[in-house]
């Protein structure tokens, strides 16, 4: 059975609320349509860009029993999550899959109620993304032992690094968004995307940033913003990435990996997650 919900999203993408809905019926928007750049020739036409158009999603949702108080309860909740720095997302599960697409609930009619005392609001739901799955908590990479260091005129340290799934495999038409939260303690903290010949191409550093033991830095390249988390507040990070180098994690159509320069010394480590869209 296909299922709805909304949900209301975090820093990090993680969800932070969720309110699910009744019975859906009278769906449209959840398919598919590619838009295309051409050039055009005398006998055939060259295709240049290909991308997804986003569509609205229509729905209408059913509130079944004591309808006008579950209609008011949705639409104060929908309200908290409706403002431009609130984010929110519809949540769609039918029975094979997990998906979501980021947005706002822009319309809810509301209509009478039947006989049997059930109201049926159509609504609609405008996109930001496509619809995505959220591959989360697939990255980690830290040094499984603080090691060993000597801090003399050559220091020296050793200590095995341990690296769960650092591999992306995007088969999406289009470069997809990494999100990634490095823990203290880690020097000058930077993260590389490598191709599947192993070069380098998406690269964000902190030169100037030390984290130490409490602190964390959130990368979160699907809202376009970076945040730190200094013991005390979190604050807007965005404009301190090294300007050499890009400033989000956006991972290419194939298979890349994801690399950083956490050393031995370092007890910090970073997760992560991407998402994967998908017509």
């Amino acid at each position: 059975m296909r299922t709805f919900a909304l949900v209301a999203l975090d820093l990090d993408n993680s969800i932070t609320d969720k309110f699910p809905l009744d019975l859906i019926t009278g769906l449209g928007g959840l398919g598919w349509k590619l838009k295309l750049s051409t050039l055009s020739g005398d006998v055939a036409d060259v295709i240049t860009k290909v991308v997804q158009e986003k569509q609205d999603v229509s729905l209408t949702i059913n509130f079944l029993g004591r309808s006008y108080d579950k209609y008011l309860l949705l639409s104060q909740w929908v309200q908290k999550y409706s403002l431009p720095d609130k984010r929110l997302a519809l949540e769609y599960n039918d029975g094979a899959k997990l998906r979501y697409v980021e947005g706002k609930l822009t319309e809810l009619k509301k209509a009478d109620r039947d006989e049997y005392g059930n109201l049926a609001c159509a609504a609609r739901f405008t996109p930001q993304t496509p619809f995505f799955t959220d591959i989360k908590n697939s990255i980690r990479i830290e040094y499984s032992s603080k090691g060993k260091s000597y801090p003399f005129k050559y220091p020296y340290c050793y200590g095995i690094v341990k690296v769960e799934n650092n591999e992306i495999d995007n088969p999406y038409i289009a470069d997809v968004p990494i999100t990634v939260t490095i823990y203290g303690s880690v020097t000058h903290p930077y993260i590389t995307l490598l191709d599947e010949r192993g070069n380098a191409y998406n690269t964000v550093s902190f030169p100037d940033l030390i984290l130490t033991d409490g602190q964390y830095l959130i990368i979160n390249s699907s809202t376009k913003k970076i945040y730190f988390f200094d013991g005390n507040k979190i604050q807007d990070y965005s404009a301190k990435t090294d300007p050499k180098h890009d400033t989000f994690l956006l991972a290419q159509n194939g298979v890349s990996t994801i690399v950083s320069n956490i050393q031995a010394t370092d007890t910090g480590y970073i997760v992560g997650s991407w998402r994967q869209y998908s017509l």
